[in-house]
């Protein structure tokens, strides 16, 4: 396994220095052409146009850890983020974009391997993994294995909070389906705490043959393995990420990987000897790639709708949220605290009468809970993170009139009510839902409890359509 520069010792050492082991971008960027082995001889065409584009963007420069915080990674996720939707023809709705806080270890999995990528990519499709944080070496480990550190990742217990690099290329390989993948590995570590080096220099980044799975597959690496990957001292970016996005830029929709990837090879070259003195050799692992070179930027042929993103929707309906309340609060103190003195006016000049505010209108809101655009599952889904994540204000629009009836419609009783149960999991797989034809207006949801609540028996969710949207209307234990 490739080692990804993070020393135990180190870390639990480290006084004043930055600390700093910036490891995995997972980089991606499109191909028309060039398909997996097994596709290509099941069709007899290992050449096939994109018909979509997809890819999962992570930058983690704050950890829960302050002393893991790092520099300019989440700046190197957002950059590459921006070049994908503003000129690499990605669709917004088809980037997720996890910094910091949001780039937990079982955000990072179940947008890899669950709840998105799984169900959003096509075997002719493409995808781009990026991620940029930090990555332990196999010494840290007792069994010598290599870590994705997550923003919520104990570095003195890798085992049970951090990712194991084996296990995410094994996630790669046998839950997204696509035939099409570009991996960017820009590993970085915190060496000595020298004025020279300002406390940040990427060590021993990943070994690109090691992280290759499957055929289909192209790895980019930041450096050889036994290089260092450095920090620029020109601009708030690691030089091969601002080389590549800059090689991306000057090549346009036509550019492939192998022209990108000379560019890179050869700025990132100069510009660390020059700066450093030493070599910094970015590394191309193309041996289980088939076909035509892969084309960046291309456009896809046949894109297709995007996934709703629970999390970017409860994040935008709790500001909506926040907003009416403020708006509901100021009209109280309105009226609580009048003017002491009646104000002067006009014959002429008309009374307005206040204007409440309008409430804040979400599309992805509005499309979570549209019956045309999300199945039954989709909308439970939705429904139990809100609640798990304390959003009431937001759980308690889900449900229908009757349902609100049950607690004498107080959300407060409702609240009460769910604050009794502790949720495991925000992410129950598809296979944990049973749903029941449609009769009439109602739908019956049977749900499996024991990975979401940790309850071993099924509950009954009848959900309502109500103006084209899910309600829910009962809960009960299943028969």
């Amino acid at each position: 396994m490739a080692r990804l520069g993070i020393s135990l010792a180190r870390l639990k050492n480290a006084t004043g220095a930055a600390l700093a082991l910036k490891l995995a971008v997972l980089l991606a960027v499109c191909g028309p052409l060039s398909v997996w082995p097994i596709a290509a001889s099941a069709q007899g065409d290992a050449n096939r146009p994109v018909t979509d584009k997809w890819a999962l963007v992570v930058g983690i420069s704050k950890f829960s850890d302050p002393a893991l915080n790092l520099r300019y990674p989440a700046k190197d996720a957002q950059d590459f983020y921006n070049y994908l939707v503003s000129k690499g023809n990605f669709a917004k709705d088809h980037v997720r974009l996890l910094l910091n806080e949001r780039a937990t270890k079982e955000n990072i999995l179940d947008q890899l391997g669950d709840s998105w990528l799984p169900r959003a990519a096509l075997p002719d499709d493409l995808v781009v993994i990026f991620i940029s944080s930090h990555g332990s070496s196999s010494d840290a480990d007792i069994r010598g294995v290599n870590y994705v550190v997550a923003h919520d990742t104990n570095p003195t217990k890798l085992f049970t909070t951090g990712i194991p690099m084996q296990h995410l290329a094994d996630t790669i390989r046998e839950r997204v389906h696509s035939d099409r993948v570009l991996v960017v590995l820009d590993t970085c570590h915190a060496g000595g705490a020298t004025s020279e080096s300002k406390g940040i220099v990427r060590q021993a980044n990943a070994d690109a043959a090691t992280i290759a799975q499957g055929s289909g597959q192209l790895v980019i690496c930041s450096s050889d393995k036994n290089q260092t990957s450095w920090e620029s001292k020109q601009y708030p970016n690691s030089v091969f990420t601002r080389s590549l996005i800059e090689g991306l830029q000057k090549q346009g929709s036509s550019s492939d990987v192998s022209g990108v990837f000379n560019f890179v090879k050869d700025k990132v070259q100069q510009e660390v000897v020059q700066e450093r003195g030493v070599l910094q050799t970015p590394v191309l692992e193309s041996s289980k790639w088939t076909g035509k070179d892969l084309v960046i930027a291309c456009q896809p042929v046949r894109p297709r709708p995007g996934l709703p993103d629970f999390d970017t929707v409860l994040s935008s309906q709790k500001l909506a949220s926040t907003a009416n309340n403020q708006a509901k609060n100021s009209e109280v103190l309105a009226t609580a605290n009048p003017v002491s003195r009646p104000a002067l006016i006009p014959a002429s000049t008309p009374v307005s009468t206040p204007v409440k505010a309008p409430r804040a209108v979400d599309s992805s809101m509005d499309r979570i809970r549209s019956v045309r655009d999300t199945t039954a599952s989709e909308f439970l889904k939705y429904h139990f993170r809100a609640i798990a994540f304390k959003e009431f204000d937001i759980a308690w629009d889900d449900l229908a009139p009757a349902y609100k009836a049950k607690f004498a419609n107080k959300q407060s009783a409702y609240v009460t009510s769910v604050l009794r149960h502790r949720w495991l999991s925000t992410s129950p797989p598809d296979s944990d839902f049973s749903v029941a034809p449609r009769q009439g207006d109602l739908v019956k949801v049977r749900v499996k409890m024991l990975r979401l609540a940790g309850y071993n028996s099924d509950w009954l969710y009848t959900l309502r359509v109500q103006d084209g949207k899910w309600y829910v209307e009962a809960v009960g234990s299943a028969p």
